[in-house]
């Protein structure tokens, strides 16, 4: 069962952004983004010492991340303004036909309850077919992930109605350079409601996680 949902309304007229919101709300394309590699060493080690998944353990800790970071917790909606308390994800999932889904999963503060949880979604949606989405459903992070390729670069595919700030983070194929393991990862955010600062806390915050 989906947690309770939970937000505050911002209200804009007072708010620190009012003037960058109201300006990149005009835009015709206002996602923008960036693309780096994680350093992973650390976390992979652990996943092969504790035969946990790699995978799970990185999306965990990159929630964990984002739910720190309140211009991660921002959606527009009627447009208004919403900050949620708490955010979950979804994810692509592959079947066995090669066509995809997606899996919506909330976040756990322990990573064993999240792990299970996130594992129970992907397989009901691996035994779905067709594309199930919830437009409703704002208090995510879209999630992708491309193990064949680590590419340095990302875009998505954006409809024109899409105006509710939803960030889009991609994980590409992990590669091993100098006795090192790197993640690349693309971040893709709503100019109205995240900047270059709030980027830079997540990832910042991310590969400290990474490197417990």
């Amino acid at each position: 069962m989906k947690k309770e949902v939970s937000y505050n309304q911002v209200n804009t007229l007072n708010w620190k952004r009012q003037a960058h919101y109201y300006f990149f709300r005009s835009f015709e394309k206002p996602f923008w983004g960036v693309t780096t590699q994680l350093n992973c060493t650390k976390a992979f080690a652990y996943c092969k010492t504790y035969n946990v998944s790699f995978f799970c353990y990185y999306l965990y800790l990159s929630l964990r991340a984002a739910n720190e970071v309140q211009a991660f917790r921002y959606r527009i909606h009627d447009n208004n303004v919403l900050e949620y308390h708490e955010i979950g994800g979804s994810i692509t999932v592959i079947r066995p036909d090669e066509t995809f889904g997606f899996a919506y999963f909330d976040f756990y503060d322990e990573f064993e309850r999240f792990q299970v949880e996130l594992k129970k979604q992907i397989n009901l949606e691996k035994q779905s077919r067709g594309l199930q989405t919830d437009a409703n459903c704002r208090d995510v992070i879209h999630y992708s992930v491309l193990p064949y390729i680590s590419f340095t670069q990302m875009e998505h595919a954006l409809y024109g109605g899409q105006d509710n700030g939803i960030p889009k983070i991609t994980f590409g194929k992990y590669l091993f350079q100098n006795d090192q393991i790197l993640l690349p990862m693309s971040i893709h955010v709503h100019h109205a409601l995240c900047d270059g600062v709030d980027v830079g806390k997540f990832v910042t915050t991310f590969q400290g996680y990474l490197e417990m």
